[in-house]
């Protein structure tokens, strides 16, 4: 099997053209025309993984987060994306790097409703979104909850003690309509902000508490890679059903 056969596979797991149009998925590293010496599934691009691949003889590696990367003004004007950084060692040693990013979180049974499945979500509406009716967002009811137990159900769920929540959370007696976001939801709190009673995601940014408790707004903020990690587990076993081998999940544990 060749990387473009392997993206072809992937591509029926996870349509990578639904991701956001500035997103960047799909081949980053290496060759359309490489061929595959054995497959890893990683979150993001670490020392450890690189040390991974090279002790399991293993060509391509499939991450979740993009590779890094930087904007720069070529020669004839246009701008262009250059690896840097701990990219240009994957480069090195050949290893093709293939990003499904925001394409797994909008895709059905993805990273966001795998969070639906999860708090038990009913009545599901789509946020957040990329092309047609795909987004990255998801909110609906759920059984009624104080505050104090949706957190313990929050720690339960998604395997983490990391979590901040803003000042008017604390205020909320009953929570019944819950927005979730994987990753970074800052940038799309507006569309759920007169909805929810809650907003799951793995980032906030500061200003976005202040806001939120101005408009009575709950904020649940996880750790970022806990709310991708169960949806990632899916796209890991589908994979390997496909492929008929076994493919490995690597990710950080210190970030879970």
């Amino acid at each position: 099997m060749n990387v473009t056969e392997l993206i072809k596979v992937i591509n029926k797991i996870t349509p990578l053209d639904l991701a956001f149009d500035d997103d960047k998925v799909g081949l980053l590293i290496g060759s359309e025309e490489n061929d595959v010496s054995g497959i890893l599934v990683a979150h993001d691009l670490e020392n450890s993984v690189l040390e991974h691949l090279d002790k399991k003889n293993i060509n391509t590696v499939i991450t979740y987060h993009p590779v890094p990367m930087k904007e720069i003004l070529d020669t004839t004007g246009e701008f262009r994306d250059e690896l840097i950084g701990l990219s240009l060692e994957f480069d090195d040693k050949d290893i093709n790097v293939i990003s499904i990013h925001t394409a797994q979180d909008v895709k059905k049974n993805g990273n966001a409703d795998s969070l639906v499945e999860l708090f038990n979500i009913r009545d599901v509406k789509v946020f957040a979104n990329t092309k047609e009716d795909f987004g990255a967002g998801r909110i609906g009811i759920i059984d009624p909850i104080s505050n104090i137990d949706f957190i313990k159900l929050v720690e339960k769920n998604l395997n983490t003690n990391i979590i901040r929540t803003n000042a008017y959370f604390e205020n909320i007696e009953v929570i019944n309509k819950l927005a979730i976001l994987p990753g970074s939801g800052t940038q799309f709190i507006d569309e759920i902000i007169n909805d929810a009673d809650v907003f799951l995601t793995g980032d906030i940014s500061h200003r976005y508490f202040l806001l939120a408790d101005d408009n009575e707004l709950g904020l649940v903020q996880i750790n970022h890679i806990s709310s991708e990690i169960p949806g990632m587990r899916k796209f890991v076993d589908k994979l390997t059903n496909e492929l008929n081998i076994e493919v490995e999940y690597f990710y950080n544990k210190n970030y879970e």
